[in-house]
């Protein structure tokens, strides 16, 4: 089979899926070169690039998987309607989560640290300054409380932190939820209640209709000015507006950021300006993550080859090319 990645540069990527399929092509392509690509693939992997209607209708195209969990560039319904399979890679089980929920925890040490203006103490020859947070005793409110949100929440439980989490459903009895112990679940009604208590506020949720701008004019103003505010689902799940208004005024103390509005962000933003610690969406590139999503991903194209349903479907519907 013929594998695309719909992104160049990913040599890494690339290398450790075509060692899991030594049988297969695995290439890949610019973002403006995915409809021409997909006219060849028997797959394609987005990344973070758009699959839209004009590369979904190539007659070979069989299968879109994510290398990953996020969806939200992929037009799922003109894949549905091609006969083309979409599926992801979700988050638990293959170490993205706990990969995810890692760099979450740098973010949070690096603002309640003072990582920046500690650089400048640095070059300024100054000792024991700045004064920093420490996470003991703080209360941390995790929105969106799926496999990432369970990841970080074990790993907080061990700083002595009050955990907080939101969800859509808020909790259940599924016995299947692994989650650590935490002081308060609840579902989206209780949403601002739980924003004015915290000290560190953690979005996670999927992008989709009901989560994009969740963090809006209205949530912001519920934080302490003291409070941080870290993203590390999608970019549009945070109001890039509000967010702007929140740091120009000094609504919140700072911010951490692994994704963006636009792929790649601008460096010169004005967002920048402020206390904002950023990283270029590397939340899932971890040596463990990565190996354990290309495991996935070779396990759904070997089914694709003999037939059969590639595993966490997302269009079940889909009446597949024969």
């Amino acid at each position: 089979m013929r594998i695309y990645f719909c992104r160049q540069g990913l040599t890494y990527v690339c290398r450790i899926l075509q060692q899991e399929l030594p049988e297969d092509d695995v290439l890949d392509c610019p973002p403006d070169a995915v409809p021409e690509a997909a006219r060849h693939a028997d797959v394609l992997i987005p990344t973070v690039s758009p699959i839209g209607s004009d590369a979904l209708q190539s007659p070979r195209l069989k299968l879109v998987q994510q290398y990953g969990a996020g969806l939200d560039s992929v037009d799922i319904p003109a894949a549905t309607a091609a006969g083309i399979y979409v599926a992801n890679v979700p988050t638990a089980g293959t170490g993205n989560a706990e990969s995810v929920a890692e760099l979450a925890l740098f973010f949070m040490l690096g603002l309640a640290r003072k990582y920046r203006q500690t650089q400048e103490s640095i070059q300024n020859k100054v000792l024991g300054s700045p004064m920093g947070q420490a996470l003991k005793g703080k209360t941390v409110a995790i929105i969106g409380y799926g496999g990432i949100g369970r990841a970080l929440a074990r790993r907080l439980s061990g700083f002595e932190m009050h955990i907080l989490a939101v969800s859509r459903r808020g909790p259940t009895t599924d016995k299947s939820d692994d989650g650590p112990p935490i002081a308060r679940h609840v579902a989206q009604d209780g949403f601002h209640t739980v924003l004015r208590e915290a000290d560190f506020v953690i979005t996670a949720p999927p992008l989709n209709d009901e989560t994009r701008g969740l963090m809006g004019q209205a949530e912001f103003a519920c934080l302490k000015p003291e409070a941080f505010v870290i993203n590390v689902a999608r970019g549009p799940v945070l109001d890039y507006a509000a967010l702007l208004t929140a740091l120009r005024e000094g609504r919140i103390a700072g911010a951490g950021l692994d994704v963006f509005w636009q792929e790649p962000f601008d460096p010169n933003d004005e967002i920048f300006q402020y206390n904002v610690l950023a990283t270029p969406h590397i939340g899932g590139a971890t040596d463990v993550s990565l190996q354990g999503i290309a495991n996935r991903v070779a396990e759904n194209v070997n089914r694709l080859r003999e037939g059969e349903m590639p595993l966490n479907c997302v269009n079940v519907e889909v009446n597949p090319k024969g």
